[in-house]
């Protein structure tokens, strides 16, 4: 198998935060616009959060979760392919921690159900210990 493979679950995460982005500046926009969200808010963004459009708040809270948990995915698949440990395995793994992750923007920014909501996000995260307690072990010659 060849191990550059791992590249394309990193590009599909990739593609999921820049599709944020531009949901994100569209309701900025929106916002703006309607004259729900004065533009000199974005200087400090000092503002009570319960004043803001829903869906401005969903696509930017969004966005920021898409810069926290993900760049441990970045980093183990960026491992993996160093240490020469992608295999299809990994690469399965990778791409359900993606698909979940797919899976949280969309509840997140539709319907917004906490509980299925929690339930992916959960479950991304335990995909992601998996795959970070599986590397660990692979580098250490233990697998």
């Amino acid at each position: 198998m060849n191990p550059d493979l791992i590249y394309y679950p990193c590009f599909a995460l990739l593609l999921l935060s820049a599709m944020v982005l531009v949901r994100m500046f569209l309701t900025r926009v929106q916002g703006i616009k309607s004259g729900q969200v004065d533009f000199r808010y974005f200087k400090t963004y000092n503002h009570a959060e319960k004043d803001l459009p829903i869906l401005m708040t969903q696509a930017s809270r969004n966005f920021t979760n898409l810069f926290e948990v993900p760049t441990l995915f970045y980093m183990v698949c960026g491992f993996s392919l160093i240490t020469q440990q992608v295999d299809g395995f990994f690469l399965w793994l990778a791409w359900i921690y993606v698909a979940l992750r797919y899976m949280h923007s969309i509840i997140h920014l539709t319907n917004n159900k906490i509980m299925p909501r929690m339930a992916v996000y959960g479950l991304s995260w335990i995909v992601l210990i998996i795959m970070g307690v599986i590397l660990a072990f692979r580098i250490a010659g233990s697998l």
